[in-house]
């Protein structure tokens, strides 16, 4: 299985996606929970298996939700950049890529 990083700023989008579900109802936000724990399990067991969007960063979309997660992988780690609204401009998260090193 491959390591997990994630980028400061997937972090709050995860944070808001959750109080955002939460705030409707606490099973959606659960539902949520377990679908986003499949879609990280997902990619770091296969990060292979989803699409390019952009360069080496690809897609997985978490099932049952208007949420994808934008991730690339390098050696042994996936780097998560974005836990993105479907909603959203798709490029939004570009600007992180400078600083993900950082992070």
């Amino acid at each position: 299985m491959y390591d997990l990083r994630t980028h400061a700023e997937a972090d709050i989008e995860l944070d808001e996606a959750l109080r955002y579900l939460s705030e409707r109802t606490l099973w959606q936000a659960t539902r949520f929970a377990d679908a986003l724990h499949t879609a990280l399990k997902q990619i770091r067991t296969r990060p292979e298996g989803s699409h390019f969007v952009w360069r080496e960063f690809r897609r997985y979309n978490i099932n049952g939700f208007s949420y994808a997660l934008i991730y690339r992988q390098q050696g042994r780690e996936v780097f998560v950049i974005a836990v993105m609204h479907q909603k959203r401009h798709p490029d939004y998260w570009k600007h992180r890529i400078e600083d993900d090193s950082n992070s």
